[in-house]
């Protein structure tokens, strides 16, 4: 199994070449990483899943979600390493899937018990990619892995310079000993540069739940800082939340505001959308209550 897995990464970087375009493009650091990352989620998956909907996640587990994140983030900035000032980001994020040996069930898809990949359900099975372009030079890339009961997210934010892509911000949760301080259903927005260039992100994540549709929605403000592992936070907001309709909340982001929506039941338990609108001025994020706020 090692071996094949091994042979499959090396064909995959052989494919990569071609897009590999900077003149210090660490091919070998590339394949050792992507390694790494195998074992990492090998060492996840083969710890006991634990009881049906048990929320705590034992000290092992705790370590082996800590020691994927790390190699994750290795794997993909060994890889941005190799990118050109104009790479392709959907070509990046083919090539991490490919690379990365990502796989994941298809969303929406009821399968039969016979259907159902071996141990598709176990933590580190699931993993995938998404890229994005952001405008201003910025490239973001989301890794998004299973754990119990659901999924964990890291976000990486990268910028171009003279010395090629190197990584400005990372959101990621911090360790976690319950299934709840996990970053599930992630989505984030960036705002447009201000007239001195600065921006801010929006960060937006549901904590996982082994039991219920019925859940919190969590939410922030950061902005770059000179270490890219620490952003700084501006500001934190959480709500209550109904998901059983499929709609994690959404996210708009503008120059100087941000707004959030999202469902929730009332006192009369009727289901209805919460919006959360913002101000941001420099360093300062303020509610805002205005009937004429953009739509």
């Amino acid at each position: 199994m090692r071996g094949w897995l091994s042979s499959v990464i090396v064909i995959a970087l052989l494919a990569l070449a071609p897009a590999a375009r900077a003149a210090d493009c660490p091919q070998a650091e590339i394949s050792s990483t992507a390694s790494r990352l195998q074992d990492a989620r090998n060492a996840l998956m083969l710890l006991a899943p634990g009881k049906d909907q048990e929320t705590a996640i034992p000290r092992q587990t705790q370590s082996a979600i800590a020691d994927l994140k790390a190699r994750l983030a290795e794997f993909i900035l060994a890889y941005m390493r190799c990118q050109s000032e104009n790479a392709d980001v959907e070509g990046i994020e083919v090539d991490l899937s490919r690379l990365g040996w990502a796989r994941s069930l298809e969303p929406g898809r009821v399968y039969r018990n016979d259907e159902m990949p071996p141990h598709a359900l176990d933590p580190g099975w699931s993993l995938s990619f998404e890229t994005r372009p952001l405008g201003q030079g910025l490239i973001g890339i989301t890794a998004t892995f299973g754990i119990p009961c659901g999924g964990d997210t890291m976000l990486m934010i990268f910028q171009h310079s003279d010395e090629g892509w190197s990584e400005i911000m990372r959101v990621s949760s911090p360790p976690y000993r319950d299934v709840a301080g996990s970053y599930q259903a992630f989505d984030y927005a960036i705002s447009p540069p201000d007239s001195d260039g600065d921006w801010f992100l929006v960060e937006k994540h549901l904590p996982t739940s082994c039991i219920s549709t019925l859940s919190g929605i969590a939410y922030s403000v950061l902005r770059p800082a000179a270490n890219p592992l620490r952003p700084k936070v501006l500001f934190t907001g959480h709500g209550s939340l109904s998901w059983a309709d499929e709609d994690f909340g959404r996210l708009s982001v503008g120059a100087d505001y941000f707004e959030i929506r999202f469902h929730d039941f009332d006192s009369d338990t009727n289901l209805v959308e919460i919006v959360r609108r913002y101000s941001v001025a420099g360093q300062t994020v303020a509610p805002v209550r205005n009937p004429g706020w953009p739509r």
